[in-house]
Parts: structure tokens; sequence; C-alpha cells
């Protein structure tokens, strides 16, 4: 952020954290039938290459006669969301509304004669689905991306869906000869869930599993490929079980929906379990959104789910997930930092802010302290990415030469002190 020509605000702890977050309990409408979509596969198991963008499944294939369409993979839409432009035409339903974070959009619903995806050996087809008809254009701006559509869960009610992250491909397999039932999980790497409709009256959409966030509080996780951060929970929730209150370390992060945007926070999870599986103690996000009248739900995302091979058995309701990483991805919110902020005005470089709990504060780091030194190198000497780099990523711990009471414009220096830092992520700074 620019303050004035020669002047740089440079904030090192506490800049916001982007993923991009499609439905959440999100993309939710209940469609009345008036034809019967039909699913066909050319082959028994059709195989389709994705890209991995941002933690988001993207797949390439066909609405109607419009060719080479970039869709994301979303089990968390209940039905399929196609960019308005496209000009896609179909049997009109009704101009409609679709919730979402933070508000309804209008959309324009129709039926949807065909859409294509393109396999190695063949294609999948659907045949009569229900589309919403939006404005898709932030989610292509967050991509760098052109999207034409969001393939909600009614696209793949009518397979059995295989994710393999490892290896970047979708496969679809026919229902008629294929099925998760009769495995026997070992609770260790391999488990067997149990998926539930989110909504009864509605076949073929969205689904959610049991977890705890508490020995004795029972807790439901949508399943949502659409969501690009590991696991959220209702910040209503999250507070009655016990997991936040006013006193948790935090990080504060901005989401995004198909067309809005909102807050969320990042905390460590004291306690928390899908099914079988032990999260606690991981980072999961707290869904603030509209004071918890949305986010009702959980959702589990695919910073988790890429950890393992997952296969979606709409048909039969069963998910089963297979681990095949031994270690996960660390969340950018456990990056250690020092929690403090600078100021650069060509003459010096002082401290700004510095962060409440943070290693700074327990170093008594104050506003205005004037940084002379890093690790024995006089910053005099550094250009000022130099300094931001040692400062914004810390290799261990970071001796600072400070000196108080500075004032540029009279050259005149306080005493000078040192102080040893000692770096920590966020999430672990505690209130003493």
């Amino acid at each position: 952020m620019t303050e004035a020509r020669n002047r740089a605000l440079w904030p090192l702890p506490g800049a916001l954290l982007l993923c991009v977050l499609l439905s959440g309990s999100g993309v939710q409408a209940q469609i009345k039938p008036a034809f019967q979509t039909e699913y066909r596969l050319e082959r028994p198991t059709i195989t389709i290459p994705f890209e991995y963008r941002q933690n988001q499944i993207v797949v390439r294939g066909q609405a109607n006669d419009r060719k080479d369409l970039v869709f994301l993979f979303d089990t968390g839409a209940s039905i399929p969301v196609m960019e308005k432009s496209l000009g896609l035409t179909g049997s009109h339903i009704a101009d409609a509304q679709f919730r979402e974070a933070e508000g309804i959009t209008r959309a324009q619903a129709i039926w949807l004669d065909d859409i294509f995806l393109f396999g190695e050996e063949g294609a999948a087809h659907v045949h009569n689905i229900a589309v919403f008809l939006a404005d898709l254009s932030q989610i292509s701006r967050l991509l760098n991306l052109k999207i034409d559509g969001v393939l909600g869960a009614s696209f793949m009610a009518g397979y059995v869906t295989e994710i393999d992250y490892a290896r970047r491909v979708i496969r679809l397999h026919s229902q008629r000869t294929y099925t998760v039932m009769g495995r026997k999980p070992d609770n260790q790497r391999t488990f067997l869930f149990n998926l539930k409709p989110t909504n009864p009256l509605q076949p073929g959409g969205t689904m959610t599993i049991e977890g705890q966030l508490h020995p004795k509080y029972d807790y439901e996780f949508l399943l949502d490929t659409g969501f690009g951060g590991y696991l959220s929970v209702a910040h209503s929730a999250a507070r009655e079980a016990g997991l936040i209150d006013d006193r948790t370390p935090r990080v504060p992060i901005v989401n995004y929906s198909v067309t809005r945007r909102f807050q969320s926070l990042k905390i460590r999870a004291s306690y928390l379990t899908v099914g079988a599986i032990n999260l606690s103690g991981r980072v999961i996000q707290v869904d603030l959104r509209n004071n918890d009248v949305y986010g009702q739900i959980g959702i589990i995302g695919n910073r988790m789910l890429q950890n393992y091979r997952i296969t979606m058995d709409f048909p039969r309701l069963k998910l089963w997930m297979e681990r095949v990483t031994e270690k996960e991805e660390p969340d950018e919110a456990e990056r250690p930092t020092l929690g403090l902020t600078i100021r650069a005005d060509g003459r010096s470089i002082r401290v700004e802010r510095v962060a409440r709990y943070s290693p700074a504060q327990r170093g008594g780091v104050r506003p205005g302290d004037a940084i002379v030194a890093i690790n024995g190198v006089d910053t005099a000497t550094m250009d000022l990415s130099q300094v931001t780099g040692l400062l914004t990523t810390p290799r261990g711990e970071t001796v600072l030469s400070l000196q108080r009471g500075v004032d540029p414009n009279f050259g005149t220096r306080g005493a000078p002190f040192t102080v040893t830092l000692r770096p920590a992520s966020p999430l672990d700074w505690v209130a003493e």
C-alpha cells in the first residue's frame, strides 16, 4: 500500500489469505422435474483429466453446441451454474434465485439439452438437466481463467464418481457395474461414510457426512469439491462446541462464492473428527456469514480431500476415502512470523504496528522503533526487499537491533537495544 512518494507501508504478519469458496451450503435450489434427466457413458468407465488450479478442480467439456468450455467440478453446488454470456438456450423453467454467501443472487433457470465431458476413450453425457444462468466473472478473475460453468452434484448423480487427486483424473463409473458397497474400511487408511442428502426432497443434490466438534457434539459437513479450503465450521457451532472463544488465536481471511465475498477466520481446532478421521489440531475456518444465517453445516473442501482418493457412490449414498499421502500440505496461516509491520521512508525503517500477543510484542518491540540491524547486518546496507524478506519469512530466531525515540527529520537517536525473537504462527500466539 503506497502512502506517498518514497513512503511505503509493508505489512508483515496480517495480510488477508484468499481462498475460493463455491457454494459452501451455497448454490442450493429445488427444481421440480419437467424432464427425465438421462446419464450415459460411452464406456463402463470414462477417465477425465483435470487441472488443479488454486485448489479447484477444472475440467473441459461442452454444453449443447458450445465446445471447448471450462467447468469447475463442484459437489457443493446442487445444480450446475452456466455463464449467462454463453447464450445457452433451453426450455425455460423460471426467473429464479439461488442462495449463496451473504445473500441471494438472481438467475434464470432452464432445462439444458446436453452437457458433455470428454475422456481419454469416450465421453460422459448428461441429457435434460436443470441449470442456472448467472454471471461467473468473479470466479474467472479469482482463478485467472475464464470459467464457463460450475458442474453441480446433479451432474454426478447418475454416476459413481471417483476423484484421483494424485493422478489428476476423474473417473466416472457406470452405477450398474461399479459400487463401493461391500468394501471393508480399516479406519486407518481406508474409510467408508454414509452420505446424507442436504435436501431429502431433492434427489441427486448435495450430500453431507457426519463428524464431531466435541465428543458430545455431533455435526454434519457438506462434501464440497468447490471449496478450495481445508474444512469450515459455522461460527455459532464453533462457539457452542468450545472450539473458539474471545481468547482463541485467529487469522482473518476473505472468501468468495459465485458472485459474493465474505469474511471468515482461521483457527486451530482443539477437537475435531470426521467419521473415524481425527483432525484435532488441524487449521480450520470459522464461517461468519450473515451472523450464522448461512453456513449452519460445516464444509469439507479440497485441501483435505486431496490427501485421499475419494469415490462418491451417490446412487447408494456411500463415500469411500483411501489415504494416499503421508504428510499434509501446511496451511498458510501456520507460517511462522514475528508479528510486526514496518514503514520505510527513504531515511529509516521503522516499526509501524505490533500485533497483540505476537513474538514482537512479547520481545518488547513498540511502534515507532527504528530497525537498524537484522541478525547483525546493518539495514542501511540492504535493499528494502531484503529487509522485508528477513522479517516476513524469518528462518528461525531473529536478532533485531533497534533504537527508540528516533526522529529522522532532526537526526536525533535514542538508546540502542537488541531483542531476539522466535517466530511463531499467529494461531499459536496465546494470551497470558
